[in-house]
């Protein structure tokens, strides 16, 4: 968390960073009712500050001038940017922005009233965490891939080498697993299921599509099993 004070217009700021984020347009509406309800509370029944939502559809913007519930509009089942906007100057909350992307989770918060703008960025760090995800983000993706990658690589080449030495029939194996993980990590797009944030429109009562992206991580995660798994069987064998 970030918090600092505007020392020209005695205004408290606090920055709140958050985790990958994965939930449906009635949760984050009932987050945004909230926040609305709050800042009405705070800054008064006549406040008539500037609202904006933008929702990110396949690579553009759509830019809403005022607050608009998200399952209020017509947009695909997954969207993996959103951000909502608030200004009012001169108030106890002058200033909201939720922004949730891929590569950033941000929430931040100022106005001249520091308990109140403490109050409401720890609620919404607090809402928001309830649904929060394991793993998911540009950074976490990179690093991963990078990882597995080069993990899968050695193992096909020390796997390969290996059963030919070997001339084991178990330890061919080693070579597929370290072949189809490889595949998975280079083919699949991760970008959709380890997503840094993605909102949808309405959950799946499919099981299979539902949890699609975890099917597919645990696939990734038998093929990383199955190696030594191989390894060990084959050296049983001999």
């Amino acid at each position: 968390m970030q918090q600092r004070r505007c020392p020209t217009g005695g205004e408290f700021s606090q920055i709140r960073d958050l985790p990958a984020l994965k939930l449906g347009a009635t949760d984050l509406d009932a987050i945004l009712l909230k926040t609305h309800s709050l800042i009405d509370t705070a800054n008064g029944p006549d406040d008539s500050g500037r609202e904006m939502v933008k929702f990110s559809v396949d690579g553009q913007e759509i830019e809403i001038p005022h607050l608009s519930l998200a399952s209020s509009v017509a947009f695909p089942n997954e969207v993996f940017g959103f951000s909502y906007m608030y200004n009012q100057a001169g108030k106890p909350i002058s200033s909201v922005t939720i922004d949730l992307g891929d590569s950033l989770r941000r929430v931040s918060v100022s106005g001249e009233s520091a308990d109140k703008v403490d109050a409401l960025s720890k609620l919404l760090e607090k809402d928001f965490r309830r649904y929060a995800t394991a793993a998911g983000g540009v950074k976490f993706r990179r690093v991963t891939g990078i990882c597995l990658s080069m993990f899968f690589l050695t193992s096909l080449m020390i796997g390969s080498a290996y059963y030919w030495n070997n001339r084991n029939r178990i330890a061919l194996g080693i070579p597929i697993c370290s072949a189809v993980g490889f595949l998975l990590v280079l083919l699949m797009p991760w970008n959709r299921f380890l997503a840094g944030f993605v909102l949808y429109q309405r959950y799946s009562s499919f099981f299979l599509i539902r949890h699609e992206p975890e099917i597919f991580v645990l696939c990734v995660v038998a093929a990383l099993f199955g190696i030594p798994l191989f390894y060990f069987l084959s050296r049983k064998r001999r």
